[in-house]
């Protein structure tokens, strides 16, 4: 491992001139930050959620709005490798997973521990296997005893303030190179494909998010609250429709603004329509090829 072969991602090689200079012209995250707002309807969404969970199977999970928004950015990635991209010492790589993290709160309320989980994810996973994945990466993270990061960040900060600092310079150094530690990474919320923040189940708007330096998320999602809008109908008339903020935060050196905008409008499009979510993908050769999917490793499949 190292520079060519991170344990977690694999470098491209036949990228663009244009595309291998962006990493040095534009060196962070956030200097090379695309903003997109955008609404979402959900009546449509809503309906299917009422019916899915009274036709549900036998031990299937209840789902929520979150399970078909973390099902539709699965799937969404799975057709659109590119967002699966990260830029690391100045190289694009193509990530070896689909992993998504998100804060958990162990109690619902403003005094309730937060807790963060990432979960790896298959590019052929239904929603009900999204929901299974969901339940137990929930489930682990509110135990009172804490997931895997919990306990690696208490580790760490137990230490006086210049050791922290040590630390956290050598794994930068060791992670600029590729040869950070497996382990580090693999609990690490922030090396993720997408980082999803829902401010919409505790009713607040939605604002633009900054991308962390740290890691390697080039994707910040942020779900405002839902509320009721008077639109236009194609027909003329005014209707009313259920509409959810959507803030999307882009890391623009890993793929061009046209296709990160084709790749909002495909989540929105099986949003709006999640009954496809709920059998496997046929995914063409040619996208798997782009995923390098045969260089996943084998638990991750």
């Amino acid at each position: 491992m190292g520079i060519r072969h991170r344990w977690d991602g694999i470098l491209i090689k036949d990228l663009p001139g244009f595309r291998k200079i962006n990493p040095y012209v534009m060196k962070g995250r956030n200097e090379s930050a695309v903003y997109y707002p955008d609404e979402i309807e959900l009546d449509k969404t809503l309906a299917y959620i009422r019916d899915y969970n009274r036709r549900r199977k036998p031990g299937q999970k209840v789902i929520s709005l979150f399970h078909v928004i973390l099902a539709a950015a699965v799937r969404t990635i799975a057709f659109r490798p590119q967002a699966n991209r990260f830029v690391s010492g100045r190289l694009i790589y193509q990530r070896r997973a689909i992993e998504i993290s998100f804060v958990v709160k162990k109690d619902l309320t403003e005094e309730g521990q937060e807790s963060t989980t990432k979960i790896a994810f298959s590019p052929f996973d239904t929603i009900a296997d999204v929901a299974e994945k969901l339940h137990a990466s929930v489930k682990a993270a509110r135990d009172k005893s804490g997931n895997d990061t919990d306990k690696e960040m208490d580790l760490v900060t137990s230490f006086p303030r210049f050791i922290v600092n040590t630390i956290v310079r050598v794994f930068r150094f060791l992670d600029y190179f590729g040869i950070a530690p497996k382990s580090m990474i693999e609990t690490d919320p922030l090396y993720t494909s997408l980082f999803l923040a829902n401010l919409s189940s505790l009713g607040l708007d939605a604002p633009f998010h900054h991308l962390y330096e740290w890691g390697t998320a080039s994707v910040f999602f942020v779900m405002g609250k839902m509320k009721k809008k008077k639109v236009t109908a194609e027909d003329g008339n005014v209707v009313e429709k259920t509409i959810m903020e959507a803030k999307f935060t882009v890391d623009d050196r890993v793929s061009e603004g046209i296709y990160w905008a084709n790749t909002i409008n495909m989540f929105k499009d099986f949003l709006s329509d999640p009954s496809a979510l709920e059998e496997k993908p046929d995914i063409p050769e040619e996208i798997l090829k782009e995923h390098m999917y045969d260089k996943w490793p084998k638990e991750k499949k």
